[in-house]
């Protein structure tokens, strides 16, 4: 039974992560052969415990699957994955197994397909990964001075938006969140590594983690996010039409971010 604090039951929620996850590999797999393919990787949000809601919001946490080709192999696909129709053709594919697999969900999962040859790689946290074919994920696990800096440019970022935020109104304002929630999402870990807690606060549930900034004098920051979690669960279960829960979580994220800016340089905890 699913914990009664849960809008909607969170192992269904699950299953259909993992379905979308397998029909994106399957789709992966009929397209490339095996001997192309470095590692496949499953990680942050999703492929963490869920302890409460705010753990995993459906639609808006990411799936994130990367997929790491071998260096021969990588000219070749990359390019075709650049390729318009055939990445259409892919996630159409990706898309008709999910569903019959997961005929009635409760949600769409929120895919987020990264291939690694395309990136660099100098500096990447590892995060919560599950390797789920090959080698060890590559790159390395950024320093809390890397995290310091990183949470202090994302939440300038954040504080710029307002030209992108002007014209957003009722459904709109959906856009709004994808922009801020790929900078709140981490905001937990890289505020507590940047304070010192060391590397391994990137693989703990997001629940977890705001424990922990209660714990250092951090929880107004705590607060603003559980506020942005709630808002935008409230959100999902109006089929993202509710103008006023997604400006209220953006309000939310804002203020996050802002007061975590303010503690990593030079001001007060959030309760101090």
């Amino acid at each position: 039974m699913p914990s009664p604090d849960w809008p909607a039951d969170p192992q269904q929620l699950r299953l259909e992560v993992h379905a979308l996850r397998d029909a994106l590999i399957a789709a992966l797999d009929a397209r490339v052969p095996a001997q192309a393919v470095r590692g496949v990787y499953f990680k942050g949000s999703a492929s963490k415990p869920w302890y409460a809601p705010l753990d995993y919001v459906p639609e808006l946490s990411d799936l994130d699957l990367h997929v790491w080709f071998h260096d021969d192999a990588a000219p070749a696909w990359l390019a075709r994955f650049r390729e318009a129709v055939f990445a259409l053709e892919f996630a159409q594919d990706a898309e008709d197994r999910f569903f019959q697999a997961c005929p009635a969900p409760l949600h769409m999962p929120r895919p987020q397909l990264l291939l690694l040859n395309g990136v660099a790689l100098s500096g990447w946290t590892r995060s919560h990964v599950q390797v789920l074919r090959g080698e060890p994920y590559p790159g390395a696990e950024a320093t809390a001075t890397e995290d310091r800096a990183r949470l202090l440019e994302v939440s300038a970022q954040a504080a710029g938006l307002g030209l992108d935020l002007l014209d957003k109104v009722g459904p709109q304002l959906w856009t709004a969140l994808r922009q801020l929630n790929w900078r709140v999402s981490p905001l937990p870990a890289r505020l507590l590594s940047a304070a010192g807690a060391g590397p391994g606060v990137w693989h703990a549930p997001r629940s977890v983690l705001l424990a922990d900034l209660d714990a250092r004098a951090l929880g107004a920051v705590a607060d603003e996010l559980r506020a942005y979690y709630a808002h935008t669960w409230a959100a999902f279960e109006t089929g993202w039409r509710d103008a006023a829960l997604m400006r209220r979580a953006v309000l939310h994220a804002l203020e996050a971010l802002r007061q975590a800016a303010r503690a990593v340089d030079g001001g007060e905890g959030g309760n101090a």
